[in-house]
């Protein structure tokens, strides 16, 4: 009985051409037949040449560079990391009052080309660089939704307050100037300037988007707002003028008696939506 001859195994033929592409059949363009089989890489580059309709470009593998370990991430800034957001410095509140970041509490030269004089740090983690320089309180307070940092609003209110008293400018902040410091400034305005949350809260958001103080220090900011509306009511049931607005409270707003203008040392545009917080209705004089 003979042996069989062993067979060698068969090449792996390259996929065939669907039966039917659109626009071509067994011809080539113009009636022209195909090119014989032979090198693949000729006759991709064949009809690549005549139907670049049906050929995706893509870049070879040896052109492409992997990248290097060294790069940093591009966050912002490609030599710091540090956020968009923080890369235009603290932004103003009020003419002496500042809110940021630890990005900004920790960059003296940003401090110092706005005149910061004392800094309250809304943290219990953040370090103070710049202590022999300038002047800091602390309120140790972490951002979740048990911390309570509405029992810190006084005492920050009248931090604030003795930093505008001695002509000087404080920047409040914490670890993002997302949601601590955001709502120590808002109290402040609050408190101070007598107005509401929503006021408040969007007059500190054209200023500085990214503020978001969580649930539980909205919900504490809230409570704080009856508070503060609370008191005014009482000041002015018992003022000289609590007549007179008596009488104007048919025409009034609902929240009129709170009206007023926050000031900005940012230039006034001259198209009214360019810069719609410059017409919110709270003001105040300058600082000294």
């Amino acid at each position: 009985m003979g042996v069989r001859p062993r067979c060698a195994p068969s090449r792996a033929l390259p996929p065939a051409l669907p039966a039917a592409l659109p626009g071509v059949g067994s011809r080539g363009r113009a009636g022209e037949p195909h090119p014989p089989s032979g090198d693949p890489a000729r006759g991709y580059e064949r009809f690549s040449s005549e139907y670049p309709e049906f050929c995706a470009k893509t870049k070879s593998l040896s052109n492409v560079s992997p990248p290097s370990s060294a790069e940093p991430l591009d966050l912002g800034c490609s030599s710091c990391g540090t956020p968009f957001h923080d890369q235009g410095g603290p932004v103003e509140i009020l003419p002496f009052l500042y809110l940021g970041s630890a990005y900004h509490a920790a960059r003296r030269d940003m401090l110092d080309a706005l005149g910061i004089t004392a800094l309250l740090n809304v943290s219990s983690d953040c370090p103070n660089h710049f202590e022999g320089h300038y002047q800091y309180k602390c309120i140790p307070v972490e951002d979740n939704h048990k911390a309570d940092i509405s029992s810190w609003f006084m005492e920050a209110i009248e931090y604030i307050d003795s930093v505008k008293e001695c002509c000087g400018r404080v920047l409040v902040h914490c670890q993002a100037g997302i949601s601590r410091s955001a709502t120590i400034c808002l109290a402040y305005l609050m408190m101070k300037k007598r107005v509401k949350l929503e006021e408040a809260f969007e007059f500190v958001k054209q200023r500085r988007s990214i503020i978001s103080p969580n649930f539980s220090f909205m919900g504490q900011l809230l409570q704080f707002e009856s508070q503060v509306l609370a008191t005014s009511y009482a000041v002015e049931a018992v003022s000289p003028s609590g007549t007179l607005r008596e009488r104007g409270k048919t025409t009034s707003t609902p929240t009129s008696q709170f009206v007023f203008s926050f000031p900005v040392s940012v230039g006034v545009h001259a198209t009214p939506s360019s810069l719609p917080y410059l017409h919110s209705p709270i003001t105040t004089s300058p600082s000294c």
